[in-house]
């Protein structure tokens, strides 16, 4: 209760307006590598290969990692359905089951991912997202406004979730109020205190060299990422 009342009196977000962004000079962008793992979800494969694909952000500049399982056929046939019309930004990694394969987590599938990440920056979507347009854009203005104002630690910057269908049914009406109070409230508040933040797996922002040089997820680790 106390990080949502100190977040309501002094917000620690990091807003970016539609002028910063249309101010920026795409041929000075750096290379985005965006992760997207994937198991069992083949109603929604070809979506998200897609919106990744149509993102503000330049094409040349994009490095998409489709990663799926080796025994999920249903997804990987979806997805072999499309690749030909995808930009060839998009790469189809397939994570095996053996050997390297375990544990069969998705911070595992994202280390694969990792592995041969070329961008300066690195975020995750899950297959379900779907990211605002100017998502990317916005995270390399803030990497570099904090970069300006001598914060050159931060490694990762965490997007504010929440759910497109609020007015659905009750379920997703408390989703939402879960989200919003999560990701408005508690953690702004959170960072007030210069505590430990968690995050929320998709639409995390990190710079890639941190990334490899801590050794990328840890696989063993139970929750999503």
């Amino acid at each position: 209760m106390l990080s949502v009342l100190v977040a309501l009196v002094r917000s620690s977000e990091h807003r970016v307006s539609s002028a910063d962004v249309e101010a920026l000079v795409e041929s000075e962008l750096p290379v985005y590598t965006i992760l997207v793992p994937m198991y069992k979800e083949p109603e929604v494969a070809q979506k998200i290969a897609r919106t990744v694909t149509h993102l503000d952000y330049p094409l040349e500049k994009l490095d998409v990692k489709l990663l799926l399982e080796e025994d999920d056929a249903a997804t990987r046939a979806k997805i072999e359905e499309v690749i030909d019309s995808l930009p060839k930004c998009v790469e189809v990694i397939i994570c095996p089951t053996v050997g390297k394969g375990q544990p069969r987590t998705k911070p595992r599938a994202c280390n694969w991912g990792l592995e041969n990440a070329r961008g300066k920056y690195l975020v995750i979507f899950d297959a379900e997202d779907q990211p605002e347009p100017d998502q990317l854009k916005k995270a390399v203005i803030a990497f570099r406004r904090l970069e300006q104002w001598g914060k050159t630690k931060v490694a990762c910057l965490q997007a504010k979730l929440n759910y497109y269908n609020a007015r659905q049914n009750s379920l997703t009406r408390f989703f939402t109020l879960e989200y919003t109070n999560w990701f408005d409230l508690f953690l702004p508040g959170l960072h007030v205190f210069r505590t430990a933040i968690p995050l929320g797996g998709p639409s995390n922002h990190f710079r890639t060299d941190v990334l490899k040089a801590l050794g990328g997820w840890d696989p063993f680790n139970v929750t999503e990422y």
